[in-house]
């Protein structure tokens, strides 16, 4: 980042902590000394959780400041610049919980004062039975447009009713999560991720910090324990991480790593190693080998001294499983995996020819559950299926669908385990299911039917009776459509996208829907190899202009919209109506809530 991109930075992080509220008032004296502290305001912990607390002034202090906790002085380390840090503490009562920071002038006058109140949640046990181990399902941008178009793809409309429900429609519990993030309306996975794993709200682009005025640098922020290394330290259990992307990308890094900018992939792997090197961290299954493999792959060595098991395709992951292998880092792609439709060969097969072995979400997802289910103290499974997002982002209705699809093949293995562990003559091995998404992506509706008779016109889309009802489409029961372009296809429109061309007939492999080159471009135009050749041109309603620095507006974007949610087991009744996506960790925390272990108790090594 160059000197001005990096100062256009610091203000934009400067504007988030006004915006948030993160400026404590000052003392009405004539200096003009500003605080800015952290946890943010309303805050909410969990008791036993640990924290940082950071102060930070805009001028020249004449000496520390003072911070106390409930009263108590706490002592304050210089972090960068005018600022310090309180690391590693926890709220041991339940209750409101008073932060004060007082600087004082060469004169002995208060030049500025500051406090902030921290409330500190119990997770006491439940009234009936506790859950021993958690499967948290996050299909990565799924809005409710996304399941519902799934779910007419694959079993159509029969009598005016649905043909079948997908796994996850099924389960008794359900509501929606707000989603917005400290910094704006619409969040993006790393700040959703992070309220999940936390329960607390941090700024786009962070994960497992809280905002502060040097965006640059990860070392100095405020950083806040995880849902993973909670459990394992106050509850002696052990967590599994899958995904379909780069294991170092926003949603599995949000649950296991620190970092100020999402992007930093080896300082998140290395964060990855260090939730293996404490013993909680079992399973990481993903793509992302590039990160490991590098310098000589000491990561990937690293790794195999703890004694993990490195597959990197479906046979050797089986293999593993098999073997009795009790820690996996299985990566099998360089980069993201591939999506469900293209390992199904459903488009151009050279998309996969590099990595033609890929497991899919369901095989990853069971690999992992009989790999922790061996753990007596119980587990927590994060599952992510992440190309819907990617999908949507590129406005590419199969590929998002299939993906989809894959998505609640897994949440279907998880539901089979829960049923299973929840019914079984074992009072004490109880399963909390939570399927959700972190945010929508592409503002997804659902118009009515396609007519192939005017395929390449606006006439392709026959709204109410004229578009009839969709056929069943799965007659081999695979659980994915048969047909992709047929005469009769459910039309998926994306409202929160750019300038492009549609035919609503899949691609031989993904493609952008517009272009736009930062430094060389000054607008954003549709992708003319995108059905550019028969494809109606759709407005848009992203911006056009290409900035001289960061990202071209090329893809459709996340929105606002209230994303659902679906539980089973015990616990899942906490999530029933609307909530704020902060609910999902201290819902866990009380699923499972029974008394801690004894102090220090970690998983066996």
């Amino acid at each position: 980042m160059s000197a001005a991109g990096l100062g256009d930075a610091v203000h934009r992080f400067l504007a988030i902590l006004l915006s948030a509220g993160l400026w404590p008032a000052v003392a009405p004296a004539a200096a003009a000394t500003q605080l800015t502290m952290a946890p943010p305001p309303d805050t909410h912990l969990a008791v036993g959780q640990r924290f940082d607390v950071r102060i930070a002034a805009d001028a020249p202090l004449p000496a520390p400041p003072r911070v106390t906790l409930d009263g108590v002085p706490l002592a304050p380390v210089s972090a960068a610049g005018q600022a310090w840090v309180v690391r590693q503490l926890e709220l041991r009562k339940a209750g409101v919980h008073r932060l004060e920071v007082t600087v004082t002038g060469a004169d002995g006058t208060v030049a500025a004062r500051g406090s902030r109140e921290l409330v500190a949640e119990a997770w006491p046990a439940p009234p009936r039975q506790a859950a021993r181990n958690v499967i948290l399902l996050i299909g990565d941008g799924m809005g409710l447009a996304h399941r519902v178009a799934a779910r007419l793809f694959l079993h159509g409309v029969v009598a005016g009713r649905p043909g079948a429900l997908l796994a996850m429609e099924q389960l008794p519990v359900a509501g929606f999560l707000a989603t917005s993030s400290l910094s704006g309306l619409v969040t993006d996975s790393a700040a959703a991720a992070h309220a999940m794993a936390t329960g607390t709200k941090t700024a786009n682009g962070l994960l497992g910090v809280f905002p502060d005025e040097t965006p640059e640098d990860s070392n100095d922020n405020a950083a806040i324990e995880e849902l993973p290394s909670l459990l394992a330290r106050r509850r002696g259990m052990v967590s599994g991480v899958v995904t379909t992307a780069d294991v170092t990308d926003a949603t599995p890094a949000g649950f296991l790593a620190h970092a100020a900018d999402r992007g930093s992939a080896e300082l998140i792997a290395r964060g990855e190693l260090a939730a293996a090197s404490a013993g909680y961290l079992r399973i990481l299954l993903g793509g992302g080998r590039r990160h490991f493999a590098a310098a000589g792959g000491a990561l990937l060595g690293a790794f195999r001294q703890l004694g993990f098991a490195t597959p990197t395709t479906a046979a050797e992951l089986e293999a593993s499983v098999a073997g009795g292998a009790e820690r996996i880092l299985g990566l099998f792609h360089d980069s993201h995996m591939n999506t469900a439709f293209d390992l199904q060969r459903r488009g151009d097969p050279e998309v996969i020819k590099n990595f033609p072995e890929q497991p899919t979400l369901e095989v990853m997802t069971r690999a992992a559950l009989a790999v922790l289910a061996r753990h007596r103290e119980g587990f927590f499974l994060l599952v992510e299926g992440a190309h819907i997002d990617r999908q949507a982002h590129i406005a590419d209705q199969e590929r998002m669908v299939w993906e989809v699809l894959a998505f609640d093949r897994a949440v279907a293995a998880a539901v089979a385990f829960a049923n299973t562990s929840n019914s079984d003559a074992d009072p004490g091995n109880d399963t909390l299911v939570i399927v959700t998404a972190d945010h929508e992506t592409g503002g997804v509706v659902l118009p009515g039917m396609g007519d192939a008779a005017h395929l390449g016109t606006r006439e392709y889309l026959q709204t109410y009776d004229a578009g009839g009802l969709p056929p069943t489409n799965d007659a081999d029961g695979d659980g994915f459509p048969d047909s992709v372009d047929g005469p009769a296809k459910v039309v998926i429109h994306f409202g929160a996208c750019p300038d492009r061309y549609e035919d609503w007939q899949s691609q031989p492999r993904p493609v952008p829907p517009a272009l736009g080159r930062v430094g060389r471009d000054r607008f954003v135009h549709p992708n003319p190899e995108r059905d550019g050749g028969r494809g109606v041109l759709l407005g848009g309603v992203t911006p056009v202009q290409v900035p001289a620095e960061g990202y071209a507006p090329t893809q459709c974007v996340h929105t606002a919209v209230d994303v659902p949610l679906s539980a089973l087991g015990p616990g899942a009744e906490q999530l029933a109506g609307v909530k704020d996506n902060t609910q999902v960790f201290f819902a866990i925390l009380r699923a499972v809530g029974e008394p801690p272990p004894a102090p220090g108790k970690r998983p066996e090594r």
